[in-house]
């Protein structure tokens, strides 16, 4: 479940004028410093992990050093929250049923937030949705080879293309700013960004946090 699953293979464009004349390479390039430069990030779409055979859905809002959002897989959601370096998620009782908790840990949950311990397999991964640089690294390696597409009217915005095998990726050609990522012929798989000022998140309070690493799951 590592962002890298989500099939939305991205690419991306530089904030300098003409990107339009930039390369597919040097676009690509771009857009990580592009992504990586932006105070305030917010994805939101679907897609799926086909070797998995899962639907997987994003609602995520990067702000900062901190972020928070929402997963959806294969039905399951799962809430991420990334606050003071440490990161957490939340989920029903099916998904740790699916990760084989043992009940008595289930019930020690509850509904509190779980601290995500890199040491512990199980759950480590999910710290990569609400990490900048692996969640945004993942979206922009695509495989094979990266090309120029069509410029089209993406959301409101004239854009320039970059396409791979697996999706394209349509850039606003006035900054080169990702604006939506297309991976399926029926829309179905989009992803959309937008650069809006969101909150910074918050970490919860210690009384709704639980270490599993203290409770000898990890």
């Amino acid at each position: 479940m590592v962002a890298s699953a989500l099939v939305l293979v991205g690419c991306g464009s530089g904030s300098d004028d003409g990107v339009a004349d930039q390369s597919a390479t040097k676009l690509l390039t771009t857009a990580k410093k592009q992504l990586a430069d932006q105070d305030f990030v917010t994805v939101k779409g679907k897609g799926s992990d086909k070797e998995a055979g899962q639907e997987i859905e994003v609602d995520l809002a990067f702000a900062n050093k901190t972020a928070d959002g929402s997963v959806k897989v294969s039905g399951m959601e799962l809430q991420l929250l990334k606050a003071d370096a440490k990161t957490y998620f939340k989920a029903d009782k099916e998904f740790f049923q699916s990760s084989g908790a043992p009940a008595e840990v289930m019930d020690l949950i509850g509904d509190k937030w779980v601290l995500i311990d890199p040491a512990n397999q199980s759950f480590a991964e999910l710290g990569n949705f609400v990490s900048k640089d692996k969640f945004f690294d993942g979206l922009l390696d695509p495989e094979g080879k990266v090309s120029k597409g069509k410029e089209k009217k993406v959301n409101g915005v004239d854009c320039i293309a970059l396409t791979t095998k697996d999706g394209t990726l349509y850039l606003d050609k006035s900054d080169g700013k990702p604006v939506s990522l297309v991976t399926t012929d029926d829309g179905e798989g989009t992803l959309d960004f937008t650069y809006d000022k969101v909150d910074d998140a918050e970490a919860p309070s210690s009384d709704e946090v639980v270490d599993l690493s203290k409770l000898g799951t990890s």
